[in-house]
């Protein structure tokens, strides 16, 4: 693999992926861990499923709000000092979680997890584009967004010990808050992660000709087919909240399994994950000439049957086995598309304004995954999960549609060597 050598003024591309690695597997177990819990948690709260999955709404509002500042800040403060912001507010989040007594207090806590995770996907990704060529970007962020699924895969083994009530709690078994207690320290990894980076990481553009958050708003938001683009990926990601956050509720309610055995398969989807997810981006690089809306095209496509297969299943019935390679085929799927959405992004748009760019796109992802959650969580408890399952299918349709006939994939910026 031929890449750009570091020097003095560049950063180094071995450690840096290793870092950006770990940074999404540190920022990634807050939230998963959270979904993981629904059925404990729902029972904690004595809630129905639409307060529950309210949860996961008011994370991705958190992210849908701070995604375009915070994009904005690392473009102003270098990659380090972003990442440095977003573990801090995670590590806060995670500890007043640890200690919501009511769900209300929670959703604070949520929303605060979606804020910090924010700062983490455009700083990661601005690193990417710092180190890496065009013709390797995607197998970067393909690796790079590993971190996601394996942070998923802890989260899957913790959550599956969780019990609702500490006077449950014996063993290996522990009360949900305080699994929850034991990632708030985990976040201090991700702190010392930020100091292993190299200086090159923090160096910025000329602050004095950086627009304000709401110039760079404006600029973007004037683009009409970038505007396709991103509605395209809030479609995507409404079917990927969907998916994760009621994965557990699905093989628990539908296929009937244990919350431990739950814990274990979405796990194992998350494993599946992490390794498509590089996969995709490596094949996007080396079989396909870096074109990335096509397969991303593809993998949503089947992402489609898949969802429709599980609409099904939960109005007939299936095998568990059935159920369970559905779910998998999801997790190489649905769960695995961002790094070709983010490697399509940071050459869609002027070096100056990647940041910014990466925290719109974003914003129209978890605008998405505000909604799916939501409509997923009411779809249940006015209808049934085949409903459920029915809707995510149109809505990810959709996103398919906007993608293939509203987007021309390209860099705007200058041609890199």
């Amino acid at each position: 693999m031929k890449l750009k050598r570091a020097d003095d003024g560049q950063a180094g591309w071995r450690l840096s992926l290793a870092v950006f690695v770990l940074a999404h597997l540190v920022g990634t177990v807050h939230s998963t861990a959270v979904t993981v819990m629904v059925p404990i948690i729902k029972t904690y709260y004595q809630a129905p499923y639409t307060a529950v999955a309210a949860l996961i709404t008011w994370y991705s509002i958190g992210q849908a709000v701070s995604s375009v500042p915070n994009g904005n800040m690392i473009d102003r403060i270098g990659v380090r000092n972003g990442l440095l912001v977003g573990f801090a507010i995670l590590f806060s989040a995670a500890v007043l979680v640890s200690f919501a007594e009511n769900i209300l207090m929670a959703y604070i806590a949520l929303f605060m997890m979606g804020w910090g995770y924010s700062a983490i996907n455009p700083a990661t990704s601005k690193g990417v584009f710092l180190c890496f060529p065009a013709n390797r970007r995607a197998t970067a962020m393909g690796i790079k967004q590993t971190g996601v699924p394996l942070g998923g895969v802890l989260a899957g083994l913790l959550g599956g010990l969780a019990v609702s009530h500490r006077v449950e709690a014996s063993g290996w078994n522990l009360h949900w808050q305080t699994i929850m207690l034991i990632i708030s320290a985990i976040t201090f990894v991700g702190v010392g992660l930020c100091f292993l980076l190299p200086p090159s990481l923090n160096k910025t553009e000329d602050v004095t000709e950086k627009q304000s958050v709401f110039s760079e708003l404006k600029v973007l938001a004037s683009d009409r087919q970038f505007n396709r683009y991103v509605l395209s990926t809030m479609a995507f990601n409404f079917g990927q909240y969907n998916f994760f956050t009621f994965l557990t509720a699905f093989l628990t309610k539908v296929l009937s399994f244990g919350q431990e055995t739950a814990g274990v398969i979405y796990s194992f989807v998350q494993a599946v994950s992490a390794l498509a997810r590089p996969f995709w981006g490596f094949a996007s690089d080396f079989f396909l000439h870096s074109r990335k809306k096509a397969l991303c095209l593809v993998i949503c496509s089947l992402a489609v049957i898949c969802f429709s297969a599980c609409s099904l299943i939960s109005y007939a019935g299936a095998p568990a086995w059935f159920g369970i390679g559905i779910s998998v085929i999801l997790g190489a799927t649905i769960a695995s598309y961002p790094p070709l959405i983010q490697a399509m992004t940071v050459e869609a748009v002027e070096p100056k304004r990647i940041g910014s760019a990466l925290g719109y796109t974003h914003m129209g992802m978890h605008t998405g995954a505000c909604l799916g959650p939501l409509a997923m969580g009411a779809a249940l408890d006015l209808f049934n999960y085949s409903v459920g399952y029915g809707l995510t299918a149109m809505v990810v349709l959709t996103g398919v549609l906007l993608l293939g006939f509203g987007f021309r994939e390209g860099p705007v910026h200058q041609k890199e060597k």
